[in-house]
């Protein structure tokens, strides 16, 4: 190829280029929003399950683990609005939003954005109590599905290839990881189930007519039930030592995880942040509207 036909092309890719940029140039903004609100939303998530760490109250914690959650996911997604309203700032003005963080920060946009991020989370297959960390004696905050458990000490090899797909899919019901074996764990653990059996048989459940009355009642007299639940082998020998030990473990899970219903309200925190996005292409448009976006 001569000298010319290279000018020639060179200057064809740049104008293709210039053409393909502007042609995008509506959807960065767009974008930027969309991915600043995802990654405040999923930064608030984390923190809510640093807080139940730090507080001690896990998926499993009866009461202060739903509402652990629910508080944790409409911070969350108070945050994302933020973030996204912060966003929009910064592409019609170009001045840093963080040097005055609280400027233009309205109560009953916190509000709003903390009540639809609940509903849409709820909505959309969210399980308030999986934001909290997972504790190891029981149930993990990213259990989907488990098998039953027929035998006290290991699992069969038909189980254990159907655990190994719940594994690849879902990941540890502890922690989310899909590295490593899969572990068959059972559920409740098994020194808890003697424990429970012992406990019984010194009780007034041994009495015939007291068991009768409790199944009246429909109260459980009988050995709990176990389940087999994919479990990675960290979270297995942490198990084993909390439980030899007596003591509760709490561990992270991934924030973002694949447990519960459906995945869906993983991307809350991006669609929540779409209610405040406005184009900023025309400038005199931006300038005719105020920290939030509306018409002065």
């Amino acid at each position: 190829m001569s000298r010319k036909g290279e000018h020639e092309l060179i200057v064809a890719c740049r104008e293709a280029g210039r053409q393909l940029a502007a042609t995008f140039q509506p959807v960065v903004p767009f974008l930027l929003q969309a991915g600043v609100s995802m990654a405040a939303y999923t930064g608030g998530l984390a923190a809510a399950q640093a807080a139940g760490m730090a507080l001690r109250v896990s998926c499993a914690t009866p009461i202060a683990g739903p509402i652990g959650g629910l508080l944790g996911v409409g911070l969350a997604s108070a945050a994302s609005g933020q973030a996204s309203i912060k966003c929009r700032q910064y592409l019609q003005d170009k001045q840093n939003p963080l040097l005055q963080p609280w400027k233009g920060v309205r109560a009953e946009d916190l509000l709003v954005d903390a009540v639809l991020g609940i509903a849409m989370f709820k909505v959309m297959g969210g399980r308030f109590r999986s934001v909290m960390p997972s504790d190891l004696s029981k149930v993990g905050a990213i259990a989907r599905e488990s098998l039953p458990a027929t035998h006290a000490e290991y699992a069969t090899d038909a189980s254990r290839v159907e655990l190994a797909r719940y594994f690849r899919r879902d990941g540890c019901h502890h922690c989310g990881t899909r590295r490593g074996k899969v572990i068959g764990d059972h559920m409740p653990p098994n020194k808890y189930v003697k424990q429970y059996i012992a406990t019984a048989k010194r009780s007034l459940l041994s009495n015939p007519y007291m068991r009768q009355m409790a199944s009246a009642l429909n109260i459980q007299t009988g050995t709990p039930r176990q389940r087999y639940y994919p479990q990675c082998t960290s979270c297995m020998q942490k198990q084993s030592s909390a439980i030899r030990n007596d003591k509760k473990v709490l561990v992270f899970h991934q924030v973002l995880h694949h447990g519960g219903r459906s995945q869906s309200w993983h991307y809350a925190g991006a669609l929540l942040g779409m209610r405040h996005y406005s184009s900023t292409s025309s400038s005199g448009s931006s300038s005719a509207k105020d920290s939030n976006g509306r018409r002065r």
